[in-house]
């Protein structure tokens, strides 16, 4: 499940399975016996864990529940909505003393949630309602007790202390845990040991402070937590197979990006690494995961409208020597980006990202890169075209949409045409004179004959409310593609983007999706 914007306090309840949570930039690796609070406002996501040599991995199941809660106010007696958060424990961790019990209540909860009757509504209320009261009387906020939370404080200390001597002694000891037993149930929980994790930490800081600083690589190794700097380069080239000397030789350039992580899908291809590019860890996941680590300057990514004053100062800040910067900017922010450094702004869309990529490639010199990248993509589509013989053998109708809250959308961004319906022969099932966002109805879906069709959901909690309902409504279940099994539900990234990494990931794709093996 994709981060998702939450407008109601939930909490996560791991079932069986192996499964990480994703709150904003924080990773945590669910443990069956716990549950998760993710508060109104945030985002949350879950990921299964992958082992590479496992062929019988026990299936994820987890319940999320969504709720409110209310109290009476002292003066009038009217019921008035609480503050969730100043009753869960302040870390949004709860150790389950009997996890088998909340299990059957979410379970009850599930199967009465829509019923009509009023007194299965009534049950509804009491399940849930001794649900929190046990979760709550088992977990005192203020207490630090219980092995999970021993854990996050360990994890914590790390985080923060990661430039101090740290053994493993001393990490037991915080956790009031025997050394032995904290190493093997830390490396079970996070998936890597308590001294890799502060290695993981030490190095990713140690690359941020050689892109973001002047000072020595003995200094940087000192300033990380190691004392020895022949040490510090050999963990540098094992964690990285690149010796610290060589990383800062190919990223000696203090290239800015500014405007739009979409920018970062063209700097890939070109190999190389902004020094301050717009990032986060949910609108812009597959380049923060990628890159983050890499760039020492983050530019805020989310809501970027309401946060250019403050992009901008601290790009200023960063001073770099040379700024690449979307199109379309405004004529203030222009004159503002001009002042700290010269800059290119990218041409518009409707150049294509093979022009713009090679206008990049010219500006910064990497024209060598730039071709390569391109026949590569080329041969990608190629082979594409091949595993997918059937696309030149008969039409193929493709209807690609898009559900926000209540409404079914047209939707055909420019990449999606590039490849669905230029590149791989797709028809379009209902014709492109409609205007993209023009409104669906399932009629309109069901008499089009689409062959397959391809849907983003948003992910807020009102859209996904919205979604429960509508795929298990008699009407979405009759429409021909559902019935054959080919509607496939879209991730917003790639499919949302135009950039050359975006369109080499939606190939990518669509092998996946329309492949005879892949239905």
């Amino acid at each position: 499940m994709e981060q998702q914007l939450t407008f109601q306090p939930a909490l996560v309840i791991p079932f069986s399975g192996e499964a990480n949570l994703y709150q904003a930039k924080q990773l945590t690796r669910m443990i069956k016996g716990c549950a998760y609070y993710c508060a109104p406002g945030s985002t949350f996501g879950i990921q299964g864990c992958t082992h590479a040599f496992s062929m019988n991995q026990e299936q994820i199941m987890v319940a999320i529940v969504h709720f409110d809660l209310y109290q009476a106010s002292d003066s009038s007696g009217a019921w008035m909505r609480a503050e969730a958060s100043a009753f869960m424990p302040s870390d949004g961790l709860f150790v389950l003393g009997s996890p088998e019990r909340i299990h059957m209540l979410c379970r009850s909860l599930h199967r009465n949630l829509d019923t009509q009757s009023p007194m299965e509504r009534w049950r509804v209320q009491l399940d849930f309602q001794e649900m929190i009261y046990t979760m709550l009387s088992e977990n005192d906020p203020r207490s630090k007790n219980g092995r999970v939370q021993a854990l996050e404080r360990v994890k914590e200390y790390i985080e923060e202390h990661f430039d101090e001597d740290i053994t493993i002694d001393q990490l037991a000891a915080l956790a009031d845990l025997s050394p032995k037993y904290l190493v093997e149930v830390y490396k079970k929980t996070y998936g890597l040991s308590a001294m890799e994790y502060l290695a993981q930490i030490r190095l990713n800081k140690a690359k941020q402070f050689m892109l973001g600083s002047d000072a020595l690589l003995r200094d940087i190794a000192h300033i990380v937590g190691y004392k020895d700097e022949f040490y510090f380069s050999r963990k540098f080239k094992k964690a990285f197979g690149i010796s610290p000397s060589q990383y800062l030789k190919n990223q000696k350039n203090k290239w800015a990006m500014y405007g739009s992580s979409t920018l970062l899908g063209y700097a890939i291809p070109l190999h190389f690494t902004p020094y301050a590019a717009p990032l986060h860890p949910k609108w812009s996941q597959y380049y923060y995961d990628s890159l983050g680590p890499e760039i020492p300057v983050q530019l805020d990514a989310y809501r970027q409208n309401h946060n250019k004053a403050a992009n901008l100062a601290k790009l200023a800040a960063a001073r770099p020597e040379f700024i690449i910067c979307a199109a379309g900017i405004d004529d203030w922010e222009r004159e503002q980006l001009k002042q700290i450094a010269p800059i290119f702004e990218m041409p518009g869309e409707e150049a294509g990202w093979q022009h713009n990529l090679l206008e990049l490639a010219r500006i910064v010199d990497r024209q060598h890169e730039a071709a390569v990248w391109i026949q590569s993509f080329q041969r990608k589509i190629e082979h594409l075209r091949e595993a997918l013989p059937e696309m030149d053998k008969r039409e193929q109708r493709l209807l690609t949409a898009r559900l926000h809250l209540g409404k079914m959308q047209l939707y055909h961004h420019r990449g999606m045409r590039e490849l669905l319906y230029e590149q791989l022969n797709f028809i379009p099932a209902i014709p492109f004179e409609l205007t993209e966002g023009e409104l669906l109805t399932i009629e309109q879906m069901k008499n089009c004959n689409a062959h397959h069709i391809l849907l983003l959901i948003r992910q807020d909690s009102e859209t996904l409310a919205h979604w429960r309902e509508l795929q298990a409504s008699p009407e979405w279940l009759n429409i021909p593609a559902v019935r054959a099994g080919t509607f496939h539900q879209l991730s917003s990234y790639p499919w949302r983007e135009y950039s050359p990494v975006a369109m080499e990931r939606m190939a990518d794709e669509a092998l996946r999706l329309f492949s005879d093996k892949n239905p």
